[in-house]
């Protein structure tokens, strides 16, 4: 897993610019998933819902830890099973290396795991047993040189929402270092003969936005084309996204193009970066001969605007498609001709993750989750009553709010209690610039998309209640 990586990032999904070559290589292995979204666009969040199979609201984890001095994992998925009890149980090795920000316990260790892993986001750049594998290797820090500060002032003084470059090669960045430890703890899984589950998750691309000196001038910002939405003015759009982008990371919406060229090129070679990392990581299954056996899923807790409808940066309070949709490749163990190379293009999502590898293992989450078992896509089998539509949530970030997301077919609705609602066209409109709300030609979609929702939302025993429903089920007979 990833943090915060756009699907234009990745050459197998179309990227128009940045090239994968390592991550392609596992989808031409195995299905690659074109309709995967987040539950939640958000580390915490997203992270929590990997583990339990069900949308923020059940698990309770709705923001990330570390923003709000009241949230408290301790609090949060008391009596909810983690997919980890299950494998545990079913006689498998447990292994985490990287990011955990999952805010159900506070490290993977307090979840069962053996590995790596630090508290809240995790300041890997100073973390001690980052700076000893440096030493140990001969290696020099990172150091930092910072370009851009989203928030504006100094970009030293501005902590993650920044970009730049850092002094070193890749052997010095996080991604090695994860890779690193994930290699050495599949030494020790195969020297047992017990079956083993490792997850690898990378703190990078998410900003700091600082690729090696090897990496850093791999894209030439001249070659990156401005977004669709870069000069998109907001009309129509809720009030909210005005007064963020004004306000919460000003002088990123009053950078120009070529200064947010420069800062996606950072962020495209610290992309780059990972996909080596990812195909250094398979190289090692190969050599180790357990490539062809194990289940390797490819994806992201979420994606990132960077740049996108005027000047957006980070994630939180929009519903936009680069922060929503992500990348899913999973190679199933001895997968078939007709499973190499596959595309799916069925609605899936990280809540559907944990069931899977359950189901992999021989065991099951139980009937009380969201997610659904995606082994029958894997085999190129659609169960007859697969969702043909996915929900999303969204509580807000830095400031909190709610809004829930629907799509169906070519279309996204996105419900907001608080202030006007939004409809898009993702065929006609995929830079998502013209908000069909309001538009009397779309009534019958509205009414349908809104139906839906109202119906996946009481499924799942929303707790946004009867009276907000109520503005759904108005809004349905206006």
């Amino acid at each position: 897993m990833t943090d915060q990586q756009a699907l234009h990032t990745l050459s197998c999904y179309g990227a128009p610019v940045a090239r994968s070559p390592h991550i392609d290589a596992l989808a031409a292995d195995g299905i690659r998933f074109d309709h995967a979204c987040t539950p939640s666009a958000l580390c915490t969040p997203a992270r929590a819902s990997l583990l339990t199979g069900l949308y923020p609201h059940a698990h309770g984890v709705l923001f990330n830890t570390g923003v709000y001095s009241r949230f408290d994992e301790t609090a949060c998925g008391e009596g909810l099973t983690l997919f980890p009890e299950k494998l545990a149980a079913a006689g498998y090795c447990l292994g985490h290396q990287g990011k955990w920000h999952a805010g159900l316990t506070p490290t993977a260790t307090e979840a069962g795991f053996t590995g790596f892993s630090l508290r809240d986001y995790g300041g890997i750049r100073r973390d001690p047993t980052f700076m000893r594998y440096l030493k140990e290797r001969g290696l020099p820090e990172p150091k930092p040189h910072f370009e851009f500060a989203a928030e504006g002032g100094d970009p030293a003084q501005s902590g993650g929402n920044t970009s730049g470059w850092a002094e070193g090669d890749i052997r010095s960045s996080p991604c090695h270092f994860i890779t690193d430890q994930v290699l050495a703890q599949l030494d020790e899984f195969a020297a047992t003969d017990q079956p083993f589950f490792l997850g690898c998750h990378y703190w990078e691309p998410h900003a700091p936005y600082l690729p090696t000196e090897d990496f850093k001038d791999r894209y030439d910002p001249a070659d990156i084309p401005e977004w669709p939405s870069f000069r998109d003015d907001l009309t129509g759009r809720p009030h909210w996204h005005r007064r963020f982008r004004a306000s919460i990371f000003p002088a990123a919406a009053q950078a120009s193009w070529a200064d947010w060229a420069q800062v996606i090129a950072r962020y495209y070679a610290q992309c780059a970066m990972v996909d080596q990392e990812v195909g250094r990581l398979l190289t090692g299954l190969k050599e180790r001969g357990l490539y062809e056996n194990t289940l390797i899923i490819f994806a992201s807790d979420h994606g990132e605007s960077i740049g996108i409808h005027g000047g957006l940066f980070d994630k939180g309070g929009h519903a936009h498609e680069e922060l929503y949709r992500i990348p899913l490749i999973v190679k199933p163990p001895r997968a078939s001709a007709a499973q190499r190379g596959r595309v799916c293009s069925e609605w899936v999502s990280l809540i559907d993750l944990a069931p899977t590898f359950c189901a992999t293992a021989g065991t099951s989450m139980g009937n009380e989750i969201h997610g659904r078992d995606l082994s029958p896509l894997l085999q190129g089998d659609t169960p007859a009553d697969w969702r043909d539509d996915l929900l999303a949530e969204d509580h807000g970030h830095r400031v909190m709010f709610v809004e829930r997301i629907l799509w169906h077919e070519n279309w996204k609705y996105v419900f907001n209690p608080s202030d006007t609602d939004e409809l898009y066209d993702l065929t006609a409109d995929p830079a998502e610039l013209s908000n069909r709300i309001d538009d009397p030609t779309m009534r019958s979609v509205a009414v349908d998309l809104r139906r839906r929702l109202l119906a996946r939302l009481q499924a799942v025993n929303d707790p946004l209640g009867p009276q907000t429903y109520k503005l759904l089920e108005d809004a349905i007979s206006e």
